[in-house]
């Protein structure tokens, strides 16, 4: 029995194939895995910095002082004849220092003119933007424009536009208005 063998044997007149060196690709992938490595622990450091500076605290800070002094705009211009003592709680509310000081000595004053009045105001805020804000002290500087519709019992609603500068205060409980001034408009008389 003879058994025939596709393969010729090693001495057969042909050379051995010498061994491959690796191919470019092999080479390189190494090199770009370490250098991703190192671009992932500087920009991850990087942004751990950028997390905790300055210019976000700031952010944060300007971002919520405005959003809070929005409110408190809508809160101080907004009353119910109806219902004064409600809108009273929300000046309050939204109030700090000598501001909330003055709301609380005078609150029964302001109801009872607001309850004599019989008008009812409403506020849409125009416009707001913080013209100085210092996290650390905790105090921002928000202008304001804010539409007032004041509506008599059973009047036409009339509506004002108003300009404000709220000294805003930081708080456990938020912004709150510490300093509130009506600013005066061009061509208006003061």
């Amino acid at each position: 029995m003879v058994t025939e063998l596709d393969e010729r044997p090693a001495d057969a007149g042909e050379p051995p194939n010498p061994p491959r060196e690796p191919g470019r690709l092999a080479r390189i992938l190494p090199i770009a895995a370490i250098v991703a490595a190192v671009l992932a622990l500087v920009f991850g450091a990087l942004w751990l910095i950028a997390l905790n500076s300055d210019s976000v605290q700031v952010a944060q800070a300007r971002d919520e002082a405005l959003r809070d002094a929005r409110q408190a705009v809508i809160n101080l211009n907004t009353l119910d004849h109806n219902d004064a003592q409600k809108g009273l709680d929300l000046w309050i509310q939204s109030s700090s220092g000598s501001v909330r000081d003055e709301f609380e000595k005078n609150r029964d004053a302001y109801a009872q003119l607001v309850t004599q009045q019989k008008r009812t105001t409403t506020a849409t805020v125009a416009d707001a933007a913080v013209s100085e804000v210092d996290p650390r002290a905790g105090t921002a500087r928000v202008l304001a424009g804010v539409d007032v519709t004041v509506t008599p019992e059973g009047g036409q609603p009339t509506v004002t536009r108003q300009r404000i500068e709220l000294g805003m205060v930081d708080t456990p409980d938020g912004w709150k208005v510490d300093a509130l001034e009506p600013l005066l408009t061009p061509g208006s008389e003061g």
